[in-house]
């Protein structure tokens, strides 16, 4: 569970997604072939099977925490978590040099913590390196998927399992005045409702438009 942090008074809590809403692109795929490089450069010819995998989940063979500890297990074996933190490190200036934040909704992030809220990101994406990408926007709380060296305690932090995550922290915080939840997928659909200002990134005009119709504000930020 995160720790608990310390407030006076009510506080607002601004929660933000990574993939595709804080960064402009998706990170798992990218951060398995980066990593393979640094560990076991001959696991990259293993990279069809991985893409394969992705098809398996695609047509329901699987779930995304069975994809997810299978895919790292192929393309990197298992490293110790240090070692994934320290790739994770360099993966996060890696990916970010060639995909860059969403300006929009950084901006939005920034406007949040001035304005006094606690910033959280909230992603499926493991914590060893999510925590990296973090860092670099100055967000201490990261509620994601944790990695054991051989399996996902708890599942993928990931649709109603990410709302159930979210809802436990703040749940420990204190008395909460308002919460902002902005991401760019319908699975967190679950956190998006229970949250007083959801905001979807996207610049699909038919994700924008079923995004609207369930209440959510729009921010094209891709």
């Amino acid at each position: 569970m995160e720790p608990k942090l310390p407030v006076s008074g009510a506080m607002k809590v601004a929660i933000y997604d990574l993939d595709k809403t804080l960064v402009r692109r998706a990170t798992f795929t990218p951060f398995l072939a980066f990593a393979a490089r640094r560990i076991a450069p001959w696991r990259l010819v293993l990279l069809p099977v991985w893409v394969l995998m992705m098809v398996g989940y695609r047509i329901g063979l699987y779930d995304r925490t069975t994809l997810k500890t299978h895919g790292m297990k192929l393309m990197l074996g298992r490293p110790d978590l240090g070692r994934l933190e320290a790739v994770g490190e360099a993966f996060a200036e890696h990916h970010l040099a060639r995909a860059g934040w969403i300006g929009e909704v950084v901006t939005m992030a920034e406007h949040d913590r001035a304005e006094g809220s606690v910033l959280v990101v909230a992603t499926a994406a493991f914590e060893f390196y999510a925590r990296a990408f973090a860092r670099r926007l100055g967000i201490e709380v990261v509620i994601a998927t944790r990695w054991d060296g051989s399996g996902i305690p708890g599942g993928n932090c990931y649709g109603e399992e990410k709302r159930r995550r979210v809802t436990e922290w703040l749940a420990v915080q204190g008395e909460v005045s308002s919460v902002r939840f902005a991401s760019d997928s319908f699975a967190d659909a679950p956190s998006l409702e229970q949250a007083d200002d959801a905001v979807f990134v996207t610049a699909s005009p038919r994700k924008k438009a079923r995004a609207e119709a369930r209440g959510w504000r729009v921010v094209e930020g891709l």
